[in-house]
């Protein structure tokens, strides 16, 4: 059986990037507020975190 990945948060300090909708999309400018905040959300929804190359995070979970 195929198991389905779900973004549940996605972080960034773009202001452009963020949509709305689903998954919940955050905007932390300061790099600093971000990694604590992934940190934190990770552990609290026990997700996967995941940097992607434009410096944004994504919290997954499977």
């Amino acid at each position: 059986m195929k198991q389905q990945i779900e973004i549940l948060a996605y972080i960034t300090a773009d202001e452009n990037r963020v949509l709305g909708g689903d998954p919940l999309t955050l905007l932390v400018k300061d790099p600093e507020k971000q990694k604590e905040l992934v940190r934190d959300l990770g552990l609290a929804l026990r997700a996967n975190v995941v940097q992607l190359k434009n410096g944004d995070y994504i919290l997954i979970t499977d």
